[in-house]
């Protein structure tokens, strides 16, 4: 009888953990939700108060002017809203099954600086220091252009978000044994020890996403983990509070026959600046 008291209690004792557990999760999607409604009702706000301004313009040097600027918000934000529907439908695929890789071989430092030169002009603009450190050989490596450059782009915004005026944010690019290194660093805020476990959580912001007047939604980080681990990598965080953080990524050194021709770097430099005034609409307006 006591054995089965005490299995009892035990068993007890678990299932109102797991209830706790099921509880935080829930509490967690419901936050996540209510943030993306946030997210995404904003920008349809903006969009439509510029719409409803241009068409209240009489005169024609107005109508040209305001125009001019409305347009420019209903670019801005439509950028906001791409790339909320990106992730959502990228979070809808992963957690489906159905996220896949398009590889094609490239040279790996070619495509790194085309990415680090198009988010120049966001780091100009907050007088911060943009280095890209490559490898003194070429890397050839097969990966998907797309998702690296929402790989890196998230975690160059994330990086540049939150520095201040006068630091630095430096991209590395190495290989060894066989594997491919890309390094995200910059000298800001820090994220706390007890938050570092939940960065890449996609339902759950970490402390240093709260800094932010506009927080967005939260699965950034996680998809940036989701697109490293598709291409059979890792990525791993370091960070200080008041020191800064670096994001390390490592990649297995592998090309393929027949799955898609190299890149020109002009093709690249194209694709990686329309995709950085996607990624950086969610904090900086896009200059026309």
């Amino acid at each position: 009888m006591a054995i089965l008291l005490v299995k009892s209690l035990h068993y007890g004792h678990k299932l109102a953990r797991r209830l706790d557990e099921a509880i935080e999760a829930s509490d967690r999607m419901g936050e996540f939700f209510s943030n993306m409604t946030h997210e995404l009702r904003t920008p349809l706000s903006v969009i439509l108060g510029a719409v409803q301004l241009m068409e209240k313009d009489h005169s024609e040097q107005s109508r040209n002017e305001r125009s001019a600027r409305n347009l420019h918000t209903i670019k801005y934000n439509c950028y906001r809203l791409l790339r909320l529907t990106n992730n959502l439908l990228d979070l809808a695929r992963s957690e489906s099954g159905y996220l896949t890789l398009k590889p094609v071989n490239c040279e790996l430092n070619a495509l790194i600086d085309e990415i680090v030169q198009s988010v120049r002009p966001f780091a100009e603009k907050k007088q911060l220091e943009l280095r890209c450190l490559k490898s003194s050989k070429p890397i050839d490596i097969a990966l998907d252009i797309e998702k690296t450059e929402r790989i890196m782009l998230n975690l160059l915004s994330n990086a540049i978000k939150f520095s201040k005026p006068g630091d630095a944010v430096t991209v590395s690019v190495c290989e060894s044994d066989g594997r491919a290194y890309i390094s995200v660093k910059d000298t800001g805020a820090g994220i706390p020890a007890s938050m570092q476990h939940e960065i890449f959580d996609r339902y759950k912001q970490s402390g240093r996403c709260h800094q932010l007047e506009n927080q967005g939604s939260g699965i950034g980080l996680s998809l940036v983990k989701t697109f490293v681990e598709l291409h059979h990598g890792n990525i791993k965080l370091i960070s200080k509070v008041d020191k800064g953080s670096e994001f390390i990524i490592d990649l297995p050194l592998v090309t393929a026959d027949g799955i898609g021709e190299r890149r020109s770097c002009s093709d690249l430099r194209r694709e990686a600046d329309e995709a950085a005034k996607v990624e950086f609409s969610s904090t900086y307006s896009i200059t026309t």
